[in-house]
């Protein structure tokens, strides 16, 4: 018998587990399956095919899913991203499974083999159950608890269970998307015949089946049966009629659900390239040319053209018969992109995100496995498509952290991931930024990655906007206490009065920030998170930025009883409810994840700016995101502070990019653009660097502090968390691993910093604490570690705070 070793979706100690091949079963590495551990039935992957079994006892494997096999390029590139991010393996394979195969086990109980056919010492509810499952072979547990004692029939089954009356199996369920399928109806009538049994049907006054004849011969002999029973009411009794005539016939087909890429566009004019891009393109057209691993960093300005490189470079691909990604950092962002890309390679392109419904996730996935889109645009999960032959991957906007998962492992970033999956497919690798990732920016400086300037914008006379900076405090002692410095609110009359647009910044949602009583100081928080909730006038609510926890607006202070509570700080609502008061006639919208997300992942908030449908965009990040709206020109950025006080050794990078982000979203148009900064902190180089467009200078500042400081790129860096409902135990349980580690690490490069509560000491009910590890390898450190529930291993997290 030959063994099978799978990777299986369990929190398992071991890599893979052993497992015996059915008789007859043919299965190979990379096949999904379905294995007994423990009690239950889960899911895994066969990771390889032995004659030897590496256990001294197996179980059968229960079932095969033999449509989904990884190839052995995808089962290499699951094994790097375990080893990297220290994770077991299943979740690393699991990246590259179809979407929507996340099935369930589904639990049945059929008759033991040894039970005969007595009915003794059985009472009436456990011979009933016994009857039903004989009957029918096996019965599910969802379908035996039916009636209308189901916690009796649950107490029941477990006694026969344990009477060896009964057996209890877990299966797999099956729950996935399926293709689409529709029925298409053709006129198989001549003419004479037609004629004749048209003026027959009339005679009989069948006047639905002649409603439906003609409207066929007005839709030039065929129609689906959808739009049939959308447009005449047809029934299926009136095309069986009409099927017995002789008149119509029926074929089934497949219906391939819409998404933007499947939706027709018309054609965009392919512009001229600037100088800059076809020097910029050049080296990346050879790299295709060549067949080998190559990595570049298209450094270029807001509105310089980034976007028409990777057009050409995903044309050059296609043309030497490989296929590229295009990675965004947001599902907002991937409208604006695919409609760009669908534009210039019609019908060869796929959408895959989070925000399509299964079954638009199964079409888009199976067009592209089998051949049909040779281009996928989407964000980080988009990076794990079928492509069978990727020439091109590009992640636009590189340095966004949204391309890091660090929610649920494995905690990969796609940049990473997709350098291993170029070299291992001889692809090339485009990053595109105008703020680049310190550390990518740092490998461009030491020759590891191919620098590719774009220095000006496309058809721009005055370049990038003007930016003025605005000192806060000067306002207050001049008694200016408004939102607004007097710059700004002047900035904001002027542009209005043009009929062009504003976009205002702020990285914080809400009306209020702070809740707090002004008799006793009591401050407002969250039950489950060691966070101040703040304040949504919208829903009139107080909300926990971090869990969701949501409390009405009370009227006394639960501390001293008073009803002096006030509302401090500023959030989006609150800006904008400013721009309303202000100025009445401007049409306002906000742009921030309080808004439904069908609007923020569609067209909908994109396309009513871009039509001229609004005057002002109050928006957190989401919004300072690589939009192009060419009717905005002005910016403001509210606080430009916002972020800088985070106790995070990146918060200067990101404070830095926020503020340049939005500022390039000024002047892309015909109009020049102009930028007004407010701050309490004008002389913070992040600041002064940003309002002088200046990465360079920024950077220089950045990495002399992360190379004295000995932080990312000049080490690697994980993070561990620990987290438990009693602090104590927390506590005492980092200290524990803090005394493990640090005889490991006496002869190494590496640090070891911590333990310490966390930036939230509290988030969900339960305390953290971390520890943080820096150094040259130390994953190592930590592979052998066996770190019991509850810690979280974090390789190159997105903060440490």
């Amino acid at each position: 018998m030959p063994y099978a070793e799978v990777a299986i979706d369990a929190p398992a100690g071991r890599p893979t587990y052993s497992y015996g091949v059915p008789d007859r079963a043919d299965v190979s590495p990379g096949q999904l399956v379905w294995v007994p551990f423990g009690p239950r039935t889960v899911r895994g992957v066969v990771v390889a095919v032995t004659p030897e079994s590496s256990h001294e006892t197996t179980r059968p494997i229960t079932s095969i899913s033999p449509d989904i096999v990884l190839s052995p390029r995808q089962l290499a590139i699951a094994s790097f991203i375990s080893s990297r991010y220290l994770c077991s393996l299943f979740p690393a394979l699991a990246l590259f499974l179809p979407p929507g195969v996340e099935r369930q086990s589904e639990v049945v109980y059929e008759l033991a083999e040894s039970y005969g056919d007595s009915m003794a010492g059985l009472s009436g509810l456990e011979s009933d159950l016994v009857r039903r499952v004989r009957e029918q072979g096996r019965l599910t547990a969802a379908r035996l608890r039916s009636g209308d004692d189901g916690a009796g029939v649950q107490t029941a089954l477990a006694s026969l269970v344990e009477r060896g009356v009964l057996v209890r199996r877990e299966l797999p369920h099956e729950r996935r998307a399926g293709p689409r399928n529709e029925f298409i109806v053709y006129l198989t009538a001549d003419a004479q015949h037609l004629t004749a049994e048209r003026a027959a049907l009339s005679k009989a006054r069948a006047s639905r089946q002649l409603q439906l004849v003609e409207h066929l011969i007005a839709r030039g002999g065929s129609a689906s049966s959808g739009e049939l029973r959308a447009t005449i009411h047809a029934t299926p009794a009136t095309l069986r009629a009409l099927q017995s005539r002789g008149l119509v016939q029926l074929e089934e087909r497949r219906v391939w659900r819409q998404t933007l890429s499947t939706c027709p566009t018309n054609p965009s004019p392919v512009p001229v390239l600037t100088s800059a891009q076809t020097a910029a393109l050049e080296p990346i057209v050879a790299a295709l040319d060549s067949g080998t691993f190559s990595e570049h960093l298209v450094f270029g300005v807001t509105g310089s053209g980034k976007t028409e490189v990777y057009l050409r470079a995903a044309g050059h691909a296609l043309a030497t018969g490989r296929q590229a990604i295009c990675l965004v950092p947001e599902i907002a962002l991937a409208a604006q992109t695919v409609e760009r890309f669908v534009s210039r390679f019609p019908g060869r392109v796929a959408l895959l995100h989070s925000g399509l419904t299964a079954g638009q996730q199964f079409d888009e996935w199976e067009r592209v496995n089998r051949g049909n889109a040779d281009i996928v645009v989407g964000p980080r999960s988009a990076l794990f498509a079928p492509l069978h032959r990727p020439g091109l991957i590009v992640l636009d906007e590189e340095h966004e952290w949204t391309y890091k998962q660090d929610d649920v492992a494995p905690r990969y970033h796609a940049r990473d991931v997709a350098r291993e999956i170029a070299r291992a497919t001889g692809a090339v690798l485009l990053l595109g930024s105008a703020t680049p990732d310190v550390g990518t920016y740092h490998r461009a400086v030491s020759g590891e990655t191919q620098l590719l300037p774009l220095p000006d914008r496309i058809g721009s006379t005055v370049g990038l906007p003007p930016v003025e900076v605005v000192d806060m405090r000067d306002e207050l002692r001049s008694g200016n206490s408004s939102l607004f410095s007097r710059a700004l609110q002047s900035a904001i009359a002027e542009t209005l009065s043009r009929q062009e647009q504003v976009l205002l910044f702020l990285n914080r949602r809400g009306t209020a920030t702070l809740v707090q009583c002004r008799h006793c100081g009591h401050v407002f928080s969250c039950p489950r998170c060691s966070v101040a909730l703040a304040h949504h006038a919208v829903r009139d609510r107080l909300v926990c930025h971090r869990c969701g926890y949501v409390a009405k607006i009370p009227e006394l202070c639960p501390r001293c009883r008073s009803r002096n509570i006030r509302f401090l700080g500023i959030g989006t609502q609150r800006v904008a409810e400013q721009v309303k008061e202000s100025f009445p006639s401007a049409r306002v919208i906000r742009w921030d994840s309080d808004v439904p997300a069908i609007e923020r992942g569609g067209s909908g908030l994109r396309d009513a700016v871009r039509g001229g449908h609004v005057d002002v965009v109050v928006g957190t990040q989401m919004v300072a995101k690589g939009h192009d709206f060419p009717g905005v020109t002005l910016v403001g950025v509210i606080s430009a502070d916002v972020g800088l006080g985070v106790p995070d050794y990146r918060s200067s990078e990101r404070a830095f990019q926020l503020i340049s982000q939005a500022s390039g979203r000024a002047g892309r148009g015909v109009q020049p653009g102009r930028v007004v900064v407010q701050t309490y902190e004008p002389d913070n180089y992040v600041i002064q660097s940003a309002a002088s467009h200046d990465y360079r200078a920024f950077y220089e500042a950045e990495i002399r502090y992360r190379r004295e400081a000995y932080y990312p790129p000049f080490c690697s860096m994980v993070s561990l968390m620990y987290s438990h409902p009693d602090e104590d135990r927390c506590r005492r349980e980092v200290e524990r691993v803090h005394g493990t580690i640090v005889p490991e690490i006496e002869s190494t490069d590496l640090r070891l910093t911590g333990p310490s509560p966390a930036f939230v000491r509290r988030l969900r009910g339960r305390y953290r604490w971390h520890l943080t590890l820096r150094g040259s390898r130390p994953g190592d450190v930590l592979a052998d570690l066996g770190l019991p529930r509850g810690w979280v291993v974090d390789v190159d997290p997105a903060s440490v705070a």
